[in-house]
């Protein structure tokens, strides 16, 4: 016959036992389900948090441009000088050209749609290589492509240095002075970009 004491004792080992599955179960679970702990969220004050904004949104609006001017002059430094070298051929072998066109058309046809056809590429060779001289394509390609990696990089710069101050539990003040300073420097950045992008005049109408 088991005793009060031993009574109690198988309960509350019954219990204890009860309450560490139930524990371990729940630990299970959550490692099972792939449930992962909160991550801290940097919060920063409305302040300046405008400003912050302000300045990312410059700074995103210079990584899509120059991004957009790294497409085409890329294409461009190639299509040019092909379009170019197809316009020279075709202009040298006018003669076979018009020779294939009488196949299908009377002779007098078939020159008038020839002439009409160098005519019209003669001048989109023309635009073209104006473009090619104004721009230069292969060294404006160079300039988009730095700066677009300038401005991703004064981006992630400038959120690194936001959560630093935030880690260090800084004043409000030296948030400002960072965003004055990061603020300036980008402007000196799109300056820079700006002259790099601006049309030599010496290309265009050549030394006075």
């Amino acid at each position: 016959m088991i005793s009060q004491p031993d009574l109690i004792l198988y309960h509350g080992q019954k219990r204890f036992m009860l309450g560490f599955f139930r524990v371990r179960f729940r630990q299970k679970f959550k490692t099972v389900w792939g449930q992962k702990p909160k991550e801290k969220k940097y919060s920063f004050s409305s302040n300046y948090y405008k400003i912050f904004l302000d300045i990312q949104r410059r700074c995103d609006f210079q990584i899509s441009f120059s991004n957009f001017l790294l497409y085409v002059f890329f294409v461009l430094q190639y299509t040019i000088p092909i379009f170019l070298a197809t316009i020279a051929g075709i202009t040298a072998g006018n003669e076979l050209l018009v020779t294939f066109i009488q196949e299908f058309v009377s002779d007098d046809q078939a020159e008038n749609i020839v002439k009409f056809f160098i005519f019209l590429i003669s001048l989109l060779g023309t635009l073209f290589g104006t473009i090619s001289a104004t721009t230069n394509p292969s060294e404006s390609y160079d300039n988009a492509a730095a700066f677009h990696n300038k401005f991703s990089e004064f981006k992630i710069n400038l959120a690194i240095d936001m959560i630093n101050l935030e880690l260090t539990n800084a004043m409000e003040e030296d948030y400002l002075q960072l965003l004055k300073q990061k603020n300036a420097n980008l402007s000196e950045l799109i300056q820079e970009y700006n002259q790099k992008r601006s049309i030599d005049k010496n290309q265009v109408g050549g030394d006075n």
